[in-house]
């Protein structure tokens, strides 16, 4: 198989003065991506981590400059470093994190809101102040930094409700992204990072430390930024060499023969009955499977457009056929 080179692309990769955005960083500049290695200011005295890592890439023969802007407030000058040392943006790996532990009662809201806008907030003001470069690219790449802490953990509210948000995002900036050459796809990732710290058991924090490598991560995201690579609108659960995709899923629909509290309450067993479930990888396919079972006929109804029918835009079209459900009225 031929090596998946990067000449000639531009990548900015947030937080990378350390851990898994340093190897998303090397990585890409070591099969020839110039890279724009983006980590705060270091305080007073300290030495700068976006530069230590600008200084690794260099001494190995790679092109990579440090910058130093938040991500929150000043998104728009990271993307202009990018263009006016290297005059084009063709891959976004928004990486930059910060965690906290505290119960939500107990959380400060400056501190909630410094962890959810970090996360979230970073991710969104990155992407449209790259957009119309991306666009501009024909291939432009985003790959996101979601988290299986998106499903819940008591003490990360905060974290877990900006992962959850990136999902839903990446989802959406991927829709958008087809009809300009942007694909969007999010990461769950599990690394031996300073995240990992709190990690208190032993056991587990030795295996972390001796299976899941952060050049795990950065191989998967490599493969997703390069130009060839045409996969948009997943998300992948990845470390340890391994991956596998996440999809959103629901179970077969109960219905109430009356809409009132206690025949939800008379129905409570048969929603948590065990059965196969279906992915749903829409807004619109979920809505679709909502008309069809409310009206099994709604595809006849749909044929007749023009006649009272069912007017739906070519999002909605694409939905029918994927249910199997033909506009024209025939069912698969």
């Amino acid at each position: 198989m031929a090596l998946m080179d990067f000449a000639g692309r531009v990548a900015i990769v947030t937080g990378s003065g350390r851990g898994l955005g340093r190897s998303h960083a090397l990585m890409l500049a070591e099969r020839g991506a110039r890279v724009v290695v983006n980590d705060l200011a270091p305080e007073e005295g300290a030495e700068s981590a976006a530069a230590e890592v600008v200084g690794y890439i260099r001494d190995r023969g790679g092109i990579a400059i440090a910058d130093h802007h938040s991500v929150i407030e000043n998104a728009e000058a990271l993307v202009a470093t990018a263009i006016d040392s290297f005059g084009q943006l063709d891959i976004i790996i928004n990486n930059a994190g910060v965690v906290s532990s505290v119960n939500f009662a107990e959380a400060d809201r400056t501190d909630w809101n410094r962890v959810f806008d970090v996360h979230f907030g970073g991710t969104v003001s990155v992407c449209r102040a790259a957009w119309p470069y991306l666009a501009r690219s024909g291939a432009g790449r985003i790959i996101n930094t979601s988290s299986s802490g998106m499903l819940g953990n008591e003490g990360f509210s905060a974290y877990g409700s900006a992962k959850a948000a990136i999902f839903g995002l990446t989802r959406c900036l991927a829709m958008e992204g087809e009809r300009v050459g942007i694909t969007a796809n999010a990461i769950l990732p599990s690394a031996w990072t300073r995240m990992a710290d709190i990690v208190k058991d032993p056991v587990i924090l030795a295996a972390v430390q001796t299976y899941f490598q952060p050049e795990h991560v950065s191989a998967l995201v490599a493969w997703l930024a390069h130009q060839n690579t045409l996969v948009t609108n997943e998300a992948f659960q990845v470390s340890g060499g391994r991956a596998a995709r996440l999809t959103m899923a629901v179970h077969p629909t109960v219905k109430v023969e009356e809409s009132t509290p206690e025949a939800w309450a008379g129905q409570s067993q048969a929603l948590f009955a065990g059965a196969d479930v279906r992915p749903v990888t829409s807004t619109a396919e979920l809505f679709m499977r909502e008309l069809v079972a409310a009206d099994p006929d709604i595809a006849s109804k749909i044929a007749e457009y023009g006649s009272g029918g069912l007017e739906l835009n070519d999002l909605g079209r694409q939905t029918l056929d994927s249910h199997g459900v033909d506009p024209s009225g025939r069912h698969g």
